[in-house]
């Protein structure tokens, strides 16, 4: 393997170390390397604290001084939550910088990359760009859009099936399933379900199998009829819940007890007598929501296909064969197997007897 992809292999495994504390910034690793070692490693570990880089400088096993700095995304160049990462590279005087990808913040941009160079330290772009880009896909989505990137997780049988014909859905998928969807929930800045889903299951959509951070939990309730005892709106984490109401739902009382309560309410406008989801998404990402987790059931998977808001899906298959009508979509409205929607970059993985899609969605 090419000495920089090694390093730079190295740099994005430790970003991952911040999964689930960081957003809405991006996860980023860093790894300083003199005379052909490794002598400080970092990561962005918790939003608001230090960067990458700072972690890997105050980690050194010895002076950086000429050493070169691997970084997955563009140092930054200006002052937030903390000083410019570009301004303690250039304090310690490295000698080269190789950077996976620029960063799309308008306040970084190529301007992070500019500045190092301008002093005169080379700068490198563009190694495991698309692997950088992949563990930042949310992020990088995010700055392009202002909505959450969204994934699409379901648990289905061969035949397609989410629940018998009375309802029955526990359990399609196994243990080991269950509790990777868990994982996959601290990642996810939110998880959305419809109302039905409250309805049957009355849910918890918290990551209690794992050590991890909750998500927020955002509720389509477009008349507000869901009971308020719910466990969403009466838990210890009921200020995390955000609830999709329409503008013309005649709530006014109950609305006033759930804000009180430390509930989040959306008033969205509707289209044809159902929520305009893409206004929703749009209120969604000005909160800060940059990625979410839909694991509703097969109408709610139906509508954000239809309105193409799905980005990334996750197909649980168990060995079961159910033969309901209770599917995991419908309706899409696609007249020929041409215009179907296509599942592409697929990786598949193996969780006890299940079987794991996970893939990009092309339209």
């Amino acid at each position: 393997m090419n000495v920089h992809m090694k390093y730079m292999k190295i740099a994005l495994k430790e970003s991952l170390k911040g999964k689930g504390k960081v957003s809405p910034n991006p996860l980023v690793g860093a790894v300083i390397v003199k005379n052909g070692k490794i002598i400080g490693k970092g990561a962005h570990l918790k939003f608001g604290k230090e960067h990458a880089e700072i972690n890997a400088f105050n980690n050194c096993s010895g002076s950086p001084t000429g050493a070169d700095l691997y970084v997955t995304l563009e140092p930054c160049d200006h002052y937030g939550k903390t000083p410019p990462c570009t301004e303690r590279i250039i304090k310690e005087k490295i000698s080269r910088v190789f950077i996976a990808t620029l960063d799309p913040f308008k306040k970084v941009n190529g301007k992070g990359a500019e500045r190092l160079r301008k002093v005169g330290i080379e700068v490198n772009v563009g190694i495991l760009e698309e692997k950088a880009k992949k563990v930042n896909e949310s992020f990088l989505h995010f700055q392009k859009t202002k909505t959450p990137f969204i994934l699409l997780k379901s648990a289905i049988s061969l035949d397609g099936s989410i629940a018998t014909d009375t309802g029955d859905s526990k359990w399609i998928s196994s243990p080991k399933s269950r509790k990777y969807v868990h994982k996959l929930r601290n990642d996810y800045d939110a998880i959305l379900v419809g109302k039905n889903t409250v309805l049957k299951d009355n849910p918890e959509l918290t990551v209690r199998l794992i050590k991890g951070t909750n998500p927020k939990r955002v509720i389509i309730d477009k008349d507000l009829s869901l009971d308020i005892n719910r466990k969403i709106f009466s838990d210890k984490n009921k200020n995390n819940t955000i609830i999709l109401m329409s503008k013309d739902s005649n709530q006014s009382q109950k609305e006033t007890i759930l804000r009180n309560q430390g509930i989040t309410i959306l008033k969205i406008s509707t289209v044809n007598g159902y929520l305009n989801l893409k206004e929703a998404m749009k209120e969604l990402g000005k909160l800060g929501i940059t990625s979410m987790m839909v694991e509703g059931g097969g109408f709610t998977a139906s509508m954000f296909l239809k309105e193409k808001l799905v980005n990334r899906i996750n197909l649980f298959i168990a060995p079961l064969i159910v033969g309901s009508t209770k599917k995991f979509t419908s309706n899409l409205g696609i007249d020929s197997i041409s215009n179907a929607i296509k599942i592409v970059d697929k990786k598949i993985s193996k969780f006890d007897k299940d079987i794991l899609i996970d893939g990009l969605v092309e339209y």
